[in-house]
């Protein structure tokens, strides 16, 4: 977190795509929920 936040703390919004298992990591690091997004992708892998 620290890297990342050397090169985009200057930003006004930072994103990013958390899989179930990080959530909680990325939580206690400041992130949250947009507040009325939902992810949607289009997917062609096998691996989910």
């Amino acid at each position: 977190m620290d890297k990342m936040q050397e090169k985009y703390s200057h930003f006004h919004m930072q994103m990013l795509t958390a899989d179930g298992r990080s959530v909680n990591f990325y939580k206690k690091n400041g992130f949250e929920r947009a507040v009325k997004t939902q992810p949607m992708w289009i997917y062609q892998g096998d691996e989910h």
